[in-house]
């Protein structure tokens, strides 16, 4: 075999393990372990307990620094009340159906589902600071678009998922391993429904993860590249949620993006759920270098009726979440988010329905005001009021008049850079209404 036809199928392999999987990282040990958290990891409120999410977050099972031991310690440290792990699937890759390469992931011959959700929940079930959450990170399928040189397409598309540990319901999954050297079609969305559609028939939660992030690599002989657009929200009707803080503040999470798109899907019919929207870490190894890349850089603040993991999956599928980044509003929580035809002080009413007969008067504040650059409130979509502050009231009369079913959300954007890894901003999820 020639030498470049060896160096590229090693290539597709590392490209399509999302490339950075293919090497497990050395592991880096804890340094510290703090007396108190850095930030705050729970508020109490008006019945609420209001947790500190991390969600997304990868240890040296697969292409991560820390230990799960380490990872949990520093969740302690930083003020994380909930954590979520999520390891890479993908520990091998085969070309041709011949030849196949350890990449590094969970399901490998070394490591495998069983022994990882063993290890991952026996800490679950010692650990309650932080909550942690068992979970997986896939990269559904991939497909060579060319010869005779190689395009890889639809690697960078990754998706987390919750609550399933059964290692059969994994070894099961709808999932391609294996990829050609001879130019494959373009296989639409049917390979991701097929797989999101699996996991909420076992019982599981579906994430789309940076949908925003678009890694192009040319290797000579082989390239990988995404198209856009990368986000399938409106196209895969039973999928969760989708991360729109870091890394999908330009596409998902802007105004008349993908998520509000899915969302008038759900007031349509079209969806039989609403898309809900969450702060997604991502998180790595730290860096030095960037002190931002912790266990915060995308956080998701979680509405709980009771401190369990429990507790968390019910938060996730009413939508009682928030997802934020930035220092102005680590110690900021939503203290009122209410939708009525009066105000309604003092109530969260995240993912709700309400019925009205009038005018909306939306209500919003956080623990504390502060100085933003922009509060947006969205309806349907659309930027229908703006403000300096944090908190506001607005009433929509124009919604009134309309009295068609819609959705309100909030976004608040501070000053400093729009970066997918640097910025300052605040999403809620939706609150619904219908008028009578």
């Amino acid at each position: 075999m020639k030498r470049s036809a060896i160096l590229g199928f090693v290539l597709i392999a590392v490209m399509a393990t999302g490339c950075a999987v293919l090497t497990k990282s050395t592991p880096l040990p804890l340094s510290e372990k703090k007396a108190s958290p850095e930030h705050t990891p729970i508020w109490n409120d008006q019945g609420w307990i209001i947790a500190r999410g991390s969600i997304h977050n990868h240890t040296i099972w697969s292409d991560g620094c820390r230990t799960p031991e380490d990872l949990i310690q520093q969740a302690r440290n930083e003020g994380v009340a909930v954590l979520s792990i999520t390891d890479h699937r993908e520990g091998r890759t085969c070309i041709n159906n011949k030849v196949c390469l350890d990449t590094g992931g969970v399901d490998s011959k070394k490591e495998g589902f069983e022994k990882y959700f063993k290890t991952i929940t026996a800490l679950a079930d010692e650990s309650q600071n932080p909550i942690v959450i068992p979970g997986m990170e896939f990269a559904p399928y991939f497909w060579n678009e060319r010869s005779p040189k190689l395009l890889l397409k639809g690697e960078s598309r990754h998706y987390t998922v919750y609550g399933i540990t059964d290692p059969k319901v994994f070894e099961d999954m709808p999932l391609s391993r294996n990829i050609t050297t001879k130019a494959q079609p373009d296989p639409g969305f049917k390979p991701y429904n097929d797989f999101v559609n699996y996991v909420r028939d076992h019982g599981g939660m579906v994430f789309q993860a940076h949908p925003d992030w678009i890694n192009p690599v040319d290797y000579m002989v082989a390239e990988a590249r995404a198209d856009a657009p990368n986000m399938f929200a409106a196209q895969l009707p039973r999928l969760t949620g989708v991360a729109v803080i870091p890394d999908g503040i330009f596409g998902p999470g802007s105004p008349g993006g993908a998520w509000d798109l899915a969302l008038m899907e759900y007031l349509t019919g079209y969806r039989a759920e609403p898309l809900w929207g969450t702060g997604d870490t991502d998180f790595h190894c730290p860096d030095p270098k960037n002190p931002a890349n912790n266990l915060r850089i995308g956080t998701t603040l979680f509405y709980l009726k009771e401190y369990s993991s429990n507790g968390v999956f019910d938060a996730i599928k009413s939508g009682r979440m928030v997802a934020l980044m930035g220092e102005l509003f680590q110690e900021s929580y939503v203290k009122e988010f209410s939708v009525g035809d009066k105000a309604v002080p003092n109530k969260v009413m995240l993912g709700e329905w309400v019925n009205l007969s009038g005018p909306a008067v939306i209500r919003f504040s956080l623990n504390k005001e502060l100085p933003v650059k922009e509060a947006r409130l969205i309806r349907n979509g659309k930027v229908i009021y703006t403000a300096t502050n944090s908190n506001f009231e607005f009433t929509d009369t124009e919604g009134a008049k309309l009295a068609i079913p819609s959705y309100y959300r909030v976004q608040l954007i501070g000053d400093g850079p729009m970066e997918l890894s640097n910025a300052t901003l605040l999403y809620t999820n939706p609150i619904f209404a219908n008028w009578k």
